[in-house]
């Protein structure tokens, strides 16, 4: 039941998040907008190991960490990556792509686990793809999105980003490595993220934007949707949890149609919500 509770938490939190960052990348400047990112990660990650698990602060270990950065690396490359894909298209096209990265994971379980793959895994990964395809097909450009086949290019890298890191994620946890370890190495280069931006602002003309809420919710409401996520795995089934937090794509569509203001055409709605379904059967398949 808890982990229901968080998965669904999880599903609203991340939605939220989607569509106030998409508010902030277009108020702010990138380089701004990446050292609250890094630095209000920072303290989430930290302020979780610090509450659940203290004994590991001073404990930093650099054999331990090489493990590590290709799941981190991977995270914070698509922190890079998810600004510029919602700068320049809209929500509502680019979140459930972003949200389809079990795609990729059928790809890594066939090359890599040497995973058999069934009929219906590849039909969904098939129809998942082509409704990206044809999404960059009859994207135009407009106010709510710039250049949107820049959008959709660098929604489709999110996605490999993303893949990537679960896959990474995966295979540390069947060590002896558990989500506190991760997140204490992710607080620690996350920290120095940020004093790395940090320093770009004070090098450079690049003026220092006070936070304002739109941005500490943006920047700081996605991460917290990441730490229950990782307590829903934990305490509730995996069949359910995953399934009901990818429904976070259906949220932030609605939303952004909603709250920004995006307008989808009748072949968008359709491609968009082939992307979900395929995904959201994918993932239960996935997990059976």
């Amino acid at each position: 039941m808890i982990g229901l509770v968080f998965a669904i938490l999880v599903a609203i939190l991340w939605s939220i998040g989607e569509v106030s960052y998409s508010k902030v990348s277009k108020k702010y400047d990138r380089i701004n907008i990446y050292m609250y990112t890094f630095f209000l990660r920072a303290i989430i990650y930290l302020s979780v190991v610090l509450i659940f698990n203290h004994n590991l602060f001073g404990t930093f270990n650099l054999n331990l960490l090489r493990p590590l950065l290709p799941i981190i690396l991977c995270d914070m490359f698509a922190s890079l990556v998810i600004n510029i894909a919602i700068f320049n298209g809209k929500l509502s096209v680019v979140s459930p792509i972003m949200a389809a990265y079990p795609t990729l994971d059928i790809l890594l379980g066939i090359l890599l686990l040497h995973e058999n793959v069934s009929i219906i895994e590849i039909v969904l990964a098939l129809i998942i793809s082509i409704s990206i395809i044809l999404l960059a097909i009859n994207q135009k450009k407009s106010k709510k999105a710039p250049h949107p086949i820049k959008g959709i290019i660098f929604s489709v890298f999110y996605m490999l980003l993303v893949a990537f890191s679960t896959y990474f994620e995966k295979s540390i946890y069947m060590t002896d490595f558990t989500v506190y370890d991760l997140y204490y190495y992710k607080g620690l280069i996350y920290t120095s993220a940020s004093i790395f931006f940090a320093l770009i602002i004070a090098l450079t003309p690049i003026k220092m934007k006070k936070p304002s809420l739109a941005m500490i919710k943006g920047c700081g409401i996605t991460p917290i949707g990441n730490v229950l996520y990782s307590f829903a795995l934990k305490y509730g089934n995996m069949l359910l949890v995953t399934p009901i937090s990818s429904l976070y794509a259906v949220s932030t569509n609605i939303m952004s149609e909603l709250y920004l203001k995006e307008k989808s055409t009748i072949k968008e709605k359709i491609c968009i919500y082939s992307i979900i379904v395929a995904t959201i059967i994918l993932i239960i398949i996935k997990s059976l």
